[in-house]
């Protein structure tokens, strides 16, 4: 690496020709003995909701759509209770490995319309993979590789939730410090090990096999959304949609993962936050279902994704729109 940055800069390569050695060569710093491949995850629980079904295909659409523009090879995966709702294009144009759901769970437990994506994790026991999960309102605006091979040395990276510590979109003036340091006591005082960021849970990387950790950790995973249900565990989240991202910080910590951040630049939370506003260049868009509209609104491609989110809100997400 060294004397191919000294080359250009005695100038005797250019821009370009130092361009197509420069990221192999980082890339092998960054990841060295890398033998796991990278493999790429969503998870849908179809709705009762016609509309509801409908409107979720047009956003994995857009989602793996705009992943393929960048990227031909990496493996898309694809769990659904009911996949007669996903269309036969799916696997041919794009490549995605269409599963059924790995595991079954109780449907009437806390958050059941979305937990369901760790159970599906079950998928890759005792396989070693890198995996990114990401949420349907997504979009990809470069090569989803760039991600793995920059966030390559912890066991998770995530964006945190709206409101939290190191979140750059949202802050409170309420007493703020005390109740984000009430979770974190209550996630040690619930058999926690080790720090953990505060994920919003719709675009996490997992490297190290530390899917392994969580896969053996279901089990818990459920005892503890059944104590929260009960009432009979520590909760210091206000907001009930989610209680399941509170579950997995507590299992992250019980498994002593080490935990990242991504970087602003390359995954962006919400539409649209500041960084972006003047020159808008993430590698991946989670635009969230609280700003999807104002997103569908800014580029026409999108426009099928605007709806009436006054009228059919309590169908779209009878607990928030976040």
């Amino acid at each position: 690496m060294k004397d191919l940055l000294l080359r250009f800069q005695r100038g005797e390569i250019t821009l370009s020709q130092l361009k197509e050695d420069f990221y192999p060569q980082l890339n092998e710093i960054r990841r060295p003995n890398r033998p796991a491949p990278d493999v790429v995850m969503y998870s849908y629980r179809a709705s009762e909701h016609n509309h509801i079904n409908s409107h979720e295909i047009k956003r994995l659409d857009h989602s793996i759509s705009s992943l393929r523009n960048f990227n031909s090879d990496i493996k898309v995966y694809l769990f659904c209770d009911d996949l007669n709702i996903i269309p036969d294009h799916f696997q041919y144009e794009y490549s995605v490995n269409v599963r059924p759901f790995v595991r079954s769970y109780d449907p009437n437990m806390l958050n059941a319309w979305s937990i369901h994506r760790w159970y599906n994790m079950e998928y890759f026991e005792n396989r070693n993979f890198n995996i990114l999960y990401i949420d349907s309102d997504t979009i990809f605006y470069d090569d989803v590789k760039y991600l793995f091979h920059t966030y390559s040395t912890h066991d998770v990276y995530g964006k945190e939730e709206r409101g939290f510590r190191h979140c750059p979109i949202a802050g409170s003036a309420k007493d703020i410090r005390f109740n984000l340091d009430l979770v974190d006591a209550c996630i040690y005082a619930e058999h926690g090990r080790t720090h953990v960021y505060k994920y919003c849970i719709g675009a996490l990387l997992f490297n190290n096999n530390i899917h392994q950790k969580i896969i053996d950790r279901l089990d818990q995973l459920t005892t503890i959304m059944e104590k929260l249900k009960t009432n009979q565990m520590l909760n210091p989240i206000p907001n009930p949609r989610i209680l399941d991202q509170y579950a997995i910080w507590i299992i992250l910590s019980r498994a002593r993962a080490s935990c990242g951040l991504f970087g602003v630049q390359d995954v962006t939370h919400s539409y649209l936050e500041q960084k972006h506003k003047e020159y808008f260049n993430p590698i991946l868009l989670h635009y969230t279902t609280r700003d999807e509209q104002e997103f569908a609104k800014s580029d026409k491609r999108f426009n099928n994704l605007i709806r009436d989110v006054d009228e059919l809100g309590i169908q779209i997400d009878p607990h928030s729109m976040v």
